[in-house]
């Protein structure tokens, strides 16, 4: 009996520490297929993105632009670029699309009217697939799968087949291949053929092995202490046994004296004993409890943070602040690596890093201190004295981006499980970092013109309402100047559109030497340019302008080894504002001014 008593509390220590066990496991794959699903997201947007920048590549080439135009052979180009295909009117003139799910991003090429557009491929297969998996971040154990109709078209680990019980957004039990599976999908796209998917899976079979392995290992501990705990329970009852035939004569003999004395009682002993035990294991669940779950939700935030932000400055930000919560640290800081100089330089520093400037300068070498060895390794480091430090690259496909280090931790010192959560943290920010810079390169490829390096048409009329707006609101004067190559047809008649192309980036160099830093300078269209001069009156504006024709004049301009000379421009000029003008009052003055430059004999400027 009093076996049994002391055998119960250990088997409903079994069953918490068992059930424990089970969730802890789950929650942490639960964690990894989060992970692998933000990772795997960011990466499958990210080589979409490039299929759109190449889309907008192409239809700028020449030879595309010819062929839409019919001036070449449509079939010839096509095979010239795999994937690609060339419409007029909605009609496909050279070009396959391909079978099965894919993705497509299409550039309108020239004005609506006429139709042009170029569209590119993405197939969504293996080929798209094993791409991904070279470069998302990878997670132990997940698989990444690519699911179209209740179907999967590609994975990862090779596996294709139906699937049923994934949900978007949210982690449970499902089948996938014909293989149980935990795991989590996300809507990633609408492509040919309907809606796709990226899921994020892991087996079943393997996370019952690390359930039942776990339990294992505890069992044995708990079997132990159950038999010696057996064993004192008999050698108890023994002893409470003779206490107790001792108190029945000691009571008989106080029915007859009426005096006794009183024992102490083992029994309240032993039950405070395992009391205590119990409070302490269930508080120390509680502990992991909390800790697994402020882990979670900092992973979580972490993820959604990455995904989110394309601005660089909140993105180091939220890296750097997430790295000290993950490894209990009290400050530190995040550098960008610079290729040219070999160098990393401080972007952001918190906690107990501000102010750090001998052990922790602004500026590191590959090589130099603890962090200049993590940056020319391309893998953690740490050192303990005489202040603890721990550094992890930023590398993404095995360039290097940057470094993250957090100093001072709460406990003293940084352990193992520290190194591996920087390092996944660092390795999540290399893949938000460089989709940030490519977005960054797009935004400003939709805003310049690739041949000059200048502001295109676009651009230039989103700068010229801003500053057309300042100057009603301060009572300034804003210039603004057209001017147009002469003869520049002839250029491309007698020496060809490369020779063009020579002269209008020679043009634009001349203007980029001439303007100040506040100054806008774009290309209005064909051989057009205009210039955009704030806090600039007509007498100013006039003045720069006569100095840019001389300059475009001068200018030697060589193509193909030989001269190009006789390149002129004639400029027309304007300034406002006026009271009830508008801004396209300004831009109509000076192209009017432009025009009649050109009729009284160009080469020359002419005001409004």
């Amino acid at each position: 009996m009093f076996g049994a008593l002391a055998l119960v509390p250990l088997i409903a220590v079994t069953v918490i520490v068992s059930t424990f066990v089970s969730r802890d496991q789950t929650v942490r794959v639960d964690g990894r297929l989060g992970a692998a699903i933000g990772s795997g997201v960011d990466t499958y947007h990210a080589l979409l993105n490039a299929v759109g920048v190449r889309a907008r590549t192409l239809a700028a080439r020449p030879d595309v632009q010819r062929a839409l135009a019919g001036h070449g052979d449509p079939a010839t180009v096509v095979a010239l670029h795999p994937r690609m295909q060339l419409k007029v009117h909605g009609r496909v003139i050279a070009g396959v699309a391909p079978s099965g799910p894919a993705w497509r991003a299409h550039v309108q090429v020239g004005p609506a009217s006429v139709g042009r557009e170029v569209v590119v491929w993405q197939p969504l297969g293996p080929t798209f697939m094993a791409t991904i998996a070279t470069q998302y971040s990878h997670v132990p154990g997940v698989e990444l799968d690519l699911i179209a109709g209740h179907r999967v078209i590609a994975g990862t680990g090779g596996a294709t087949g139906s699937e049923s019980g994934l949900r978007v957004g949210r982690i449970g039990n499902a089948t996938v291949a014909g293989v149980d599976v935990r795991g989590q999908m996300a809507a990633v796209d609408s492509a040919q053929g309907g809606p796709v998917y990226l899921a994020a899976t892991y087996p079943s079979s393997t996370l019952s092995d690390a359930i039942d392995s776990r339990r294992l290992r505890l069992l044995v501990p708990v079997l132990i202490v159950g038999g010696l705990l057996t064993l004192l329970a008999v050698v108890a009852a023994r002893r409470i046994s003779r206490s107790l035939t001792e108190l029945a004569v000691r009571a008989r003999s106080l029915l007859r004296t009426g005096t006794g004395t009183g024992g102490g009682d083992e029994l309240s002993e032993l039950g405070a004993v395992i009391d205590h035990m119990s409070t302490e294991l269930t508080t120390r669940v509680d502990e992991l409890e909390a800790e697994r779950t402020r882990v979670k939700e900092t992973l979580q935030r972490y993820g959604a943070t990455l995904a989110a932000t394309h601005d660089l400055d909140a993105l180091v930000g939220a890296v750097l602040d997430t790295a000290v919560q993950a490894t209990r640290a009290r400050g530190g800081r995040l550098l960008l690596y610079e290729p040219l100089t070999g160098e990393a330089v401080e972007r952001a520093r918190i906690g107990t890093a501000l102010g750090s400037r001998a052990d922790l300068p602004m500026v590191v070498s590959a090589g130099s201190g603890i962090e200049g060895l993590a940056l020319a390794e391309m893998a953690p480091r740490s050192e303990q004295t005489p202040r603890a430090v721990l550094a992890a690259p930023i590398v993404r496909e095995d360039e290097l981006l940057g470094l993250v280090t957090v100093v001072d931790p709460q406990d003293g010192a940084f352990e193992g499980g520290d190194v591996e959560a920087l390092a996944g943290l660092a390795a999540q920010a290399g893949v938000a970092i460089e989709n940030a810079r490519l977005h960054e390169v797009v935004e400003q490829q939709a805003v310049t013109d690739a041949l000059t390096g200048l502001a295109n048409r676009r651009q230039f009329y989103d700068v010229l309402g801003r500053e057309f707006e300042r100057a009603q609101r301060f009572d300034q004067q804003i210039g603004l100047i057209l001017f147009d190559i002469d003869d520049f047809k002839q250029v491309n008649d007698t020496l060809g559109h490369l020779a063009g192309d020579v002269v209008l980036h020679a043009v634009s160099e001349t203007l980029l030497e001439l303007i100040r830093e506040i100054d806008l300078a774009a290309r209005y269209g064909g051989e057009e340019f205009a210039v955009l001069l704030p806090q600039t009156g007509l007498e100013g504006a006039v003045n720069l302008a006569h100095r840019l024709r001389l300059a475009v004049e001068e200018r030697e301009i060589v193509f193909a080894g030989a001269p190009v000379t006789g390149i002129t421009a004639s400029f027309g000029v304007s300034a406002g504002p006026e009271e009830g003008t508008t801004q396209i009052d300004l831009v109509a003055a000076a192209d009017a001014a432009l025009y009649r430059a050109k009729r009284s004999g160009k080469n020359q400027v002419v005001p409004e």
